[in-house]
């Protein structure tokens, strides 16, 4: 009886030690945006089903091609520094419907820009062509490291 009782305790206390475990883990990645600074391409139809499904993190919208080599560059930089992941839509690709606008696919942002979304809705954005090249990739680590604290860190 007494081992039986000890067996019981046992059980219980595992039990108890995994659901507050799995409590903390799932409230501390809740809203969280984390990566290693890679701002992944996505075509049209991709980026309208990650606005739709998730909705939350960095979005680089590019419309110029002669500039965006330059502005995915200081992008991924300033992604990496801040240790998060972004996305990115080129309005050049060849899935890219010119007849529609970056709204059809999810996005509110200008073009030219990076910006902070969260569920789906445009919290703030940085205009690209704003700043010198040489001061981008700080404004931009700045832009990042503010949009975390303010939307995504709770």
């Amino acid at each position: 009886m007494k081992n039986k009782k000890w067996l019981l305790s046992a059980v219980a206390g595992i039990v108890v030690a995994l659901g507050i475990g799995t409590a903390f883990v799932s409230s501390n990645n809740s809203s969280e945006v984390k990566g290693n600074g890679e701002l992944e391409e996505l075509h049209p139809l991709e980026m309208k089903k990650f606005m739709k499904e998730d909705g939350t993190g960095f979005v680089m919208y590019s419309f110029e091609e002669s500039k965006r080599d330059v502005y995915m560059n200081e992008v991924e930089k300033a992604l990496k520094e801040q240790g998060v992941d972004g996305k990115e839509l080129d309005s050049n690709d060849p899935q890219y419907d010119g007849s529609k606008n970056q709204t059809d696919y999810g996005l509110t942002q200008n073009a030219e820009t990076l910006a902070a979304y969260k569920d789906g809705e445009l919290k703030q954005q940085v205009k690209l062509s704003d700043y010198d090249p040489s001061q981008l990739e700080t404004e931009l680590s700045h832009f990042i490291e503010t949009s975390k604290e303010l939307y995504f860190e709770e």
